[in-house]
């Protein structure tokens, strides 16, 4: 059978022993495949992997880690399948290849060493500002996030990055304390610090609001154009509305010289805006959008351009380890038959004696049930009700909880959330869903799915039990529907017959689905065969 290219993605990785970095491509296939890297020049690497086939959509991979800017997959004019893959500073690469008879799927990986970026960042003293803390919230979301402790996350994120890099970064506060301004910078100015970034959100009484603004002083050299490069990298890599650059009319206290900037990242008084906020993903995005910045404003200030996967998891049904081929999928939306598209991509990939499995979110977008939170009108119940979950809980916005209602109806939410205020009590969890309605715990409040979905709040699929039923029997093979998170729940909506759905709840606890940048909703099971 001619192996099949079934995902391609990214990820930054160190070595726990060398300290070296490295972006790399990760190109997923069911058999082992010849790979030829060539340079088109210093900044475009070509592969062609010959004699296999393209199982996932041909376009864009957008990455943007500071050194990757894109990943372009195409068929081959000939027989095979070409990537195209764009960097911003030369770099040298290594193919590594996992053992194919070991597991799947076989993965040829290329590494693209980040020596550039830790030559422009090494030593480079940062000092990086979460806003506000201890008796100074800040903004505060609609539902119950507080500015404060959303900055201080992102800021940590920062920090990690700009530590691997090998600058030397600093914060002004590492916990939940209150800081003058004076007392901010003073800090900084004892530091050295080379940039200052201040993190923040901002509130306003206008609800459709939102977006990125980056503030700049005009009294430090070379500000704005720092503020322009971040500002740029976090809309390309967060995706956010962009709100422009402006000049920041207050005058820093102290002897503190170098640029200083202020990301205003989101409004926090949006519900959507503190809905992506709930997102450790959409956190690190805008951090790995600042980290960017920075990096071509040190970058362009060196040139003188300034102004101034998976491994084979535990038994299956019939006692077999079964190995997990995650295929990467075009972005599903309501126009897409949800059997249709398993049975497109999952084509001589599948057979007999597998298993199917299917991320509960696309299966429900594809029904249409992801709705966009401006549609719906919470009302007052709702309105209360969604200010008892707790800050990561999937019913924490009203519209959630709204949607909640309309599904389950206002009598039986009431007596849900009743229930769980005395399993609170008593140190029991799960009491409202289980008076409620088990499909309740199935809803994904806002940013709980991947772009573009991210901004909808996207209900339980409806009646799963018919969908897996239709794509078995469309395939031939046993099929799943799941929802599964990374912190190793698991919930079976439905199964066919012969899957052992324990079994099958041990396969999943280390979540193969990739839900956001890996796209790859869809996972075939494969008995290990020695």
């Amino acid at each position: 059978m001619t192996g099949k290219i079934t995902n391609i993605w990214s990820k930054r990785q160190v070595d726990d022993v060398s300290g070296l970095a490295t972006s790399r491509v990760v190109i997923e296939a069911t058999s082992p495949v010849k790979c030829d890297i060539r340079w088109r020049d210093p900044l475009t690497a070509e592969v062609i992997l010959p004699d296999c086939e393209l199982n996932m959509p041909e376009g864009m991979i957008r990455v943007n880690d500071g050194l990757l800017t894109d990943i372009r997959v195409s068929r081959a004019a000939r027989h095979g399948v070409f990537i195209r893959v764009e960097l911003e500073h030369p770099s040298q690469s290594t193919l590594l290849q996992s053992e194919p008879l070991r597991s799947l799927p076989v993965r040829l990986v290329i590494a693209f060493d980040r020596a550039a970026i830790k030559r422009i960042l090494s030593d480079r003293i940062i000092v990086i500002d979460p806003g506000h803390g201890g008796m100074d919230a800040g903004g505060r979301g609609p539902v119950n996030l507080l500015e404060k402790n959303v900055v201080l996350d992102i800021a940590r994120y920062l920090y990690k990055h700009l530590k691997e890099a090998g600058a030397r970064p600093f914060m002004t506060r590492t916990s939940d304390v209150g800081m003058t301004l004076k007392q901010r910078f003073d800090l900084a100015a004892r530091f050295g610090a080379e940039a200052f970034i201040s993190i923040h959100t901002y509130s306003s009484g206008n609800a459709e609001l939102g977006g990125l603004r980056t503030l700049y002083n005009p009294s430090r050299p070379a500000s704005e154009e720092l503020a322009i490069l971040v500002h740029d990298a976090v809309i390309q890599r967060a995706g956010l509305k962009d709100r422009g650059v402006a000049r920041d009319a207050t005058r820093p206290p102290g002897s503190l010289m170098s640029p200083i900037i202020t990301v205003e990242a989101v409004c926090i008084s949006n519900w959507v805006e503190e809905g992506l906020l709930r997102s450790p993903v959409f956190k690190e995005r805008v951090a790995d959008g600042i980290f960017n910045g920075v990096k071509r404003f040190f970058a362009e200030r060196e040139r003188g351009e300034l102004r101034a996967r998976e491994q084979v998891a535990g038994g299956a049904g019939g006692g077999a380890a079964r190995v997990r081929i995650p295929i990467r999928t075009h972005i599903i939306t309501e126009k897409d038959d949800i059997v249709d598209v398993v049975r497109m991509y999952t084509r001589d990939i599948a057979e007999p004696g597998d298993f199917i499995g299917i991320a509960e979110s696309v299966v429900a977008i594809a029904q249409g049930r992801a709705i966009l939170p401006k549609t719906v009108r919470p009302r007052r119940l709702a309105r209360f009700l969604s200010k008892f979950p707790g800050k990561d809980g999937s019913l924490a916005t009203p519209p959630a909880m709204q949607l909640a209602i309309n599904e389950a109806g206002a009598v039986r939410v009431l007596l849900g959330a009743a229930a769980a205020a005395l399993g609170k009590m008593v140190g029991r969890k799960g009491d409202f869903y289980r008076v409620a309605g088990r499909s309740l715990a199935f809803i994904d409040d806002i940013a709980g799915t991947m772009p573009p979905y991210d901004e909808h709040v996207v209900l339980g699929p409806a009646h799963p039990e018919e969908v897996v039923a239709r794509i078995k029997k469309e395939t031939g093979i046993d099929v799943f529907i799941a929802d599964v998170n990374d912190k190793g729940c698991v919930d079976i909506l439905a199964a066919s017959d012969s899957i052992d759905q324990v079994v099958l709840n041990q396969l999943l606890s280390d979540n193969p689905f990739g839900n956001d940048d890996q796209q790859t909703p869809i996972v075939v099971l494969k008995p290990v065969r020695l």
